[in-house]
Parts: structure tokens; C-alpha cells; sequence
């Protein structure tokens, strides 16, 4: 006879393998929609972006967000150790942020406007969730091996740090397309304003996660890419704004990890 826990067990253990099903479908989806001839808006460096979006090579991001998610996935399914509540917990917004990914290839194939705002706005809230149970449950993951726990924090802090850049990206890509000017004065405070508001949401995040060194790091690394972009672009006023933006990540990062000795 079944316990009255299996049914429950056998539930959470279904998140866990739609969960690695959806990791590898991060990593396939890319690869079929590039075999299908698809993949023009979410090309780097393509003509008639905005300055502000980053240099090419920085959107090689996505590969390793992709390895650490596939990675955890697989872990949080085969391991024995203590957690598997917290892991089930981590797995139902972390099977929205998944899904998501491939629902914004696609939504770039059929409508690249502002279908892929609405879907990086709701991965950035699945990312958010999860963030935010892994916060609160701190201390328990503490506990975990070194390699797991490193891995759950890497995966989070990269995954969140380039989303919460990227979705405003995605704003500012979405503004041009709708005829948003991208030179003279209103083009550029449009873009100051886009970087204000994607610095302020690094810096808050930061604060709520005791400076995260593996977002800080994502962040950076976007950042670092525009004032390379708007460099390149000449867009000189747009390069210095971008490199405040940069030192005031860095400094966040640092001041709330040492305010919080105990993040991962």
C-alpha cells in the first residue's frame, strides 16, 4: 500500500526531472532554432541597434548560464543529500525562468518587439522567486557540499545579474523598434534613463542579497560590454555614464558582502 507521503514525493520528483527537461531544451533550442534559419533578432552586433546594447561578445554569457543550469538541474535530481524540500521549492520558479528562455526564441522569430520584453519581465520575476527562496534558506544551503552549494549560487547570480541587464536591453531594443530616436539629445537621455534604471535595479538586488559576488560579476560583465559598445559607437557622454554605472556594481557588490559576511 502507498504511503500517504509518496504521492507528494512523486510530485516533487516530476518538478525535478521537468526541470532537467527544460535545462537541456536551454541548450537545444538556440541550436534548432539557428538550424531552422531563425535567429536574426537575437543576433549580436546587428545593424541599427542601440548603443547602449552591449558589445557582441558578451552575450557568450548565455553558454555558461546554460552549462550551470543544466548542471544544478541534473544535481538537484539525482543527488541524495539532505534538501530535497528546498530543492522542490527552487524547482517550480526555476521551471517558469527555463521555459521562458525558449518561449523568447520563439517569441523573437514571431513578434521581436515587445513579446520579448513581456517574456524576459516574466523570467526576471521566476529569477526573483527563486533568489529569494535561496535568500531566505541561506543558512540550510550553507550546509550543502561545497560543489552543489556553488553551484546553486553561480547559477542564481549569473542567471539573475545578465537578465536583470538584459531585460532592459530588451526595453531599450524594443523603444528603438517602436521609433524611439537612438542619436541627438533625446536619443541619448533615453538611454541614460535606460542605464539608470537597469543600475538601480543591480544595486538594489545587491542589497537584498548581502552583494552576491556571482550577480555583481554578471552585471559587470554586461556593463563592461556597453561602455565597449557605446566606445565603439562613439557615443562618448553614453561610455562615461556606463563606466560610473560599473564602478557603482563593484562598489555595491563589496560593500553588501562585507555587510554580509555570511552570503555565498
Amino acid at each position: 500500500m502507498l504511503s500517504a507521503a509518496e504521492p507528494g514525493e512523486r510530485t516533487a520528483v516530476a518538478w525535478r526531472v521537468v526541470l532537467v527537461l527544460l535545462a537541456t531544451g536551454q541548450v537545444v533550442s538556440p541550436i534548432v532554432v539557428s538550424v531552422l534559419g531563425g535567429g536574426q533578432f537575437t543576433t549580436s552586433d546587428r545593424v541599427g541597434e542601440p548603443p547602449i546594447v552591449p558589445a557582441g561578445y558578451a552575450f557568450s554569457i548565455w553558454g555558461l548560464v546554460e552549462a550551470l543550469c543544466l548542471a544544478y538541474a541534473i544535481w538537484a535530481l539525482v543527488t541524495r543529500a539532505p534538501g530535497h524540500a528546498l530543492r522542490d521549492r527552487l524547482a517550480r520558479p526555476l521551471c517558469l525562468v527555463f521555459t521562458g528562455f525558449t518561449v523568447w526564441l520563439i517569441a523573437a522569430e514571431v513578434e521581436p518587439v515587445w513579446s520579448t520584453v513581456a517574456v524576459f519581465v516574466v523570467m526576471v520575476i521566476g529569477l526573483l522567486k527563486a533568489m529569494d527562496i535561496a535568500v531566505r534558506h541561506r543558512a540550510e544551503i550553507a550546509r550543502w557540499h561545497t560543489a552543489p552549494r556553488v553551484l546553486l549560487w553561480s547559477m542564481l547570480g549569473v542567471y539573475t545579474g545578465w537578465s536583470s541587464v538584459a531585460i532592459w536591453v530588451n526595453l531599450t531594443t524594443a523603444l528603438i523598434e517602436s521609433g524611439a530616436p537612438t542619436d541627438g539629445p533625446a536619443g541619448v537621455a533615453g538611454q541614460i534613463a535606460i542605464l539608470a534604471g537597469a543600475t538601480a535595479t543591480a544595486v538594489a538586488l545587491l542589497w537584498r542579497i548581502g552583494g552576491l559576488v556571482s550577480y555583481g560579476l554578471s552585471v559587470a560583465w554586461a556593463i563592461v560590454a556597453v561602455v565597449i559598445a557605446t566606445a565603439d559607437a562613439r557615443q562618448f557622454v553614453l561610455s562615461v555614464i556606463a563606466a560610473v554605472a560599473l564602478l557603482l556594481v563593484v562598489v555595491a557588490t563589496v560593500w553588501f558582502r562585507l555587510r554580509a559576511p555570511g552570503a555565498a
